[in-house]
This record gives C-alpha cells, structure tokens and sequence, in this order.
C-alpha cells in the first residue's frame, strides 16, 4: 500500500555530513523552518560537487524509455516485467523512482507507480521485475509500452552548460563522485537563501534565475520566458563574475 510520509525535521546525520550508507530515502524533503530553508537528500553521480554550484539529475538514459512490457501484469501483482535495453542496471539505482505507462494499447495512460526495487536478468535484453508501491491497479498488456525514470535525487551531477536533465538543487558543501562501488549519500538545497557561483551573466537584484548557464558548469544565467531554459529562483544580488552572489532558490 502506498503511503504518504511528512518532511523530516531531524536529520540522521549533520546536513554537511557526507555517508556510504543511506540514512534516508533518496529524494527525501527536510525544512529548516527556522530560516525557511529546504533540503532534498540525495545521491551523488559520477561527477564532484562543487560548492555553490547549481546541480542537476542523472542524464537521461534513454534505453529506460518506451520498453516492452514483457509479460502481461494482473490486477494485484506486486511488479511490472519489462524487457531491459543495453544498460545493466543496478538493482537499486531505480528505487524511489517512478515505472509508467507511455504507449497505452488498451492500458491507461497516467496509471503511474513509485519504484521500490528491481530484480531478475539485469544485463542486455533481460527480464526486468520493476517492483511498485503498490499492487497493479489496471491490467497492463504486452501491447503497452513504459517508462522507468528514477528518482530525480538519484545520480546527481554538477548542472553542465548544456542542459540534459533538469535542476534538481544547489550544492552547499564539496562532495565526491560516487563510484560503481562506492556511494555517496548528501543532503542538497533546494529552497532558501544559497550562496551560487555568479559569472559574467548579466542579471541585477530581483532577476529571475535559470539554467543552465551556457557559459560556466554550475552558475545560472539570468532566465527569459518561453526559453527551454529552467527557472531556479531570485537573484538577490547582482551578478559578480568569479564570486559568490546570494540567491534565493525556490526548486521545491
């Protein structure tokens, strides 16, 4: 049964505490409600944090886009098997993610499951059980196609200057890559007063903020509407190339 949980407001660790262990779900939501600010705990991808950088989630891989459902779900079962790409995947890079249907046959398009573990064949063309939150509500057949999309905290990475996938937060402290053997578990920012690496992006007090920045990995650029580019937050103060400038990030 799927269940609801609320914010948490005692951490396991210190915020600026880095771990090889998850204490929380990935992609768990903290206030501080004494100065207003929110934290997403997260794990690292395959590239450093950088202090007062902006950071984005894992690219996209696009092999866990419209996959084959590989044999037919009933009303009550615990997971959905797919056919799997190329990716091998880890048994737990997906949990806390979310499983949909993307070709609908005669399945319901917006039927949507969060992700609490994979197991079976996880090499090429293999029969992936994508296990859910809650039991199969609607039968999906083998002419329905899905989407697995982990957790938008899972594999985070310093925001590049192209964008390939969206912001996802700010880092407040340094963090190292996590590893095929080592993971690495931090707490990101995602709402509030956050000291952000400024470049020579043009924006004053009161700019809307957004990303990602084309000039410099990891600083946002003044944002324009009906651009693809991401609104972040507010400038609170004018840009300052090489510095850090305050700004107040307002992703969740």
């Amino acid at each position: 049964m799927a269940k609801l949980g609320g914010s948490i407001t005692v951490t396991a660790s210190d915020l600026y505490t880095t771990t090889t262990v998850p204490e929380h779900a990935v992609g768990a939501l903290a206030w501080d409600w004494n100065v207003g600010k929110a934290f997403r705990y997260s794990l690292i991808g395959t590239s450093a944090l950088v202090a007062g950088n902006l950071i984005q989630e894992a690219v996209r891989d696009t092999q866990f886009v419209n996959m084959t459902v590989g044999t037919a779900a009933a009303v009550g079962d615990a997971f959905i098997q797919v056919t799997n790409g190329t990716t091998t995947v880890v048994p737990t890079q997906y949990k806390y993610g979310t499983i949909h249907i993307y070709t609908a046959g005669t399945d319901l398009i917006g039927d949507e499951y969060t992700v609490t573990g994979v197991s079976g064949t996880l090499t090429t063309g293999g029969a992936l059980n994508v296990y859910t939150d809650r039991t199969v509500r609607y039968a999906i057949t083998t002419a329905a196609t899905v989407n697995i999309l982990p957790s938008p905290w899972a594999g985070v990475i310093q925001a590049p200057t192209t964008q390939t996938g969206i912001i996802v937060g700010g880092a407040i402290y340094a963090n190292a890559a996590s590893t095929s053997t080592i993971f690495q578990y931090a707490w990101v920012q995602t709402h509030g007063q956050f000291n952000v690496l400024s470049d020579s992006s043009t924006y004053a007090i009161g700019s809307d903020l957004g990303g990602p920045c084309a000039n410099t990995a990891g600083a946002p650029e003044v944002f324009a509407a009906g651009t693809t580019h991401q609104r972040v937050g507010v400038a609170r103060q004018a840009q300052a190339s090489t510095h850090g400038i305050s700004m107040f990030l307002q992703i969740d």
